[in-house]
C-alpha cells in the first residue's frame, strides 16, 4: 500500500511542476500586454529570445527571469516539503536509500516539459533554455555561474542565443558529471567529503548528474534545426526588436 502512495506522490509532484511550467509567459506578455501573437512574430517560439525579437531586450530579460522563477518555484517548493514537513519521515522509511532529491529534481524538470508543451496555450511552447538555467541555479549556483558566463562569452563572440544556449548547457552538462566523479572518489576513496562545486542539494548517487544530462540533451535536442544551420554556416545573428523598427513575420531564424 506505501509504494501506491509513493507512486501517487511522484505522480502529483511531476504532474505539479508540469502545470506550474505551462505558465507561458512570453505569450502572457507579448499578448495581454502588447497585444502581439508571438506565434506569428520573429521564429514563431513561444520563449524569451522570441520575446526580444517581438517587443524588446527588456522584455526579453523579464520573460527568462520569470521562466527560471516558473521552475524554481516547483522545484523548491516540493524541496521544502519533503524535507522540513513529516512527509520526510514517511518518504525516508519507505524508499530506502533511493535519494530523495529524485523528487524535487522531478518537479523542476517536469516545469520544462510544461515549458515546451504549455498545456494552457495549446501545447505551443519555448526551447526550455531558462527552465533549464532555473533548474541549475536552484540545485548548484557554481554550475550556473559557469553555464551562464560560458552562455554570455558565446553570445558576444558568435552574437547567436542558439550557439550560446548550446555551450552553455554543454558546460553544465560536463561539470555535472565531473562534480560528481570527484565528489565519489574522494568520499569513497580519501573518505573525506569534497564539494567540488557548492550547492543547497548537491548528492553523491549521481541522481543530479542523470537529470543535468536529460535535461541538457532535451535543451539540445529542441535546437536540432538551429545546430543544422551553425553546421552549415546560416544561423543568422539574434538581433533584438527597436522602438520604430517593423516586426518582421515568420522567418525561419530560431524554428
Amino acid at each position: 500500500m506505501n509504494i501506491f502512495y509513493i507512486v501517487l506522490i511522484t505522480l502529483g509532484i511531476a504532474i505539479s511542476g508540469y502545470l506550474i511550467g505551462s505558465i507561458s509567459w512570453a505569450v502572457i506578455i507579448t499578448k495581454f500586454v502588447f497585444h502581439i501573437d508571438i506565434y506569428k512574430v520573429g521564429s514563431g517560439n513561444a520563449g524569451g529570445t522570441n520575446v526580444g525579437r517581438a517587443i524588446g531586450k527588456k522584455w526579453a530579460i523579464i520573460t527568462i527571469v520569470l521562466d527560471v522563477i516558473k521552475c524554481l518555484v516547483p522545484l523548491w517548493s516540493w524541496f521544502f516539503i519533503l524535507t522540513l514537513s513529516p512527509l520526510n519521515g514517511f518518504m525516508s522509511e519507505n524508499i530506502g536509500s533511493f535519494p530523495l532529491s529524485f523528487f524535487y529534481y522531478l518537479a523542476g524538470f517536469t516545469a520544462s516539459i510544461g515549458h515546451i508543451y504549455p498545456l494552457y496555450f495549446h501545447f505551443k511552447g519555448g526551447k526550455a533554455v531558462s527552465c533549464f538555467g532555473g533548474f541549475i541555479l536552484g540545485t548548484n549556483w557554481m554550475l550556473m555561474v559557469l553555464g551562464f558566463g560560458t552562455f554570455l562569452l558565446t553570445l558576444k563572440w558568435k552574437k547567436r542565443v542558439s550557439l550560446s544556449s548550446i555551450s552553455g548547457t554543454v558546460v553544465c552538462m560536463v561539470l555535472a558529471i565531473v562534480t560528481a566523479i570527484v565528489n565519489q572518489f574522494c568520499s569513497n576513496v580519501l573518505g573525506i567529503s569534497f564539494w567540488f562545486f557548492p550547492g543547497p542539494k548537491f548528492d553523491s548517487y549521481y541522481m543530479y548528474s542523470i537529470f543535468v544530462i536529460i535535461y541538457g540533451l532535451l535543451v539540445i535536442f529542441l535546437h536540432k534545426r538551429n545546430i543544422n544551420r551553425l553546421v552549415n554556416h546560416t544561423e543568422p545573428e539574434t538581433h533584438f526588436y527597436k522602438e520604430g523598427e517593423v516586426r518582421q513575420s515568420n522567418y525561419d531564424q530560431d524554428k
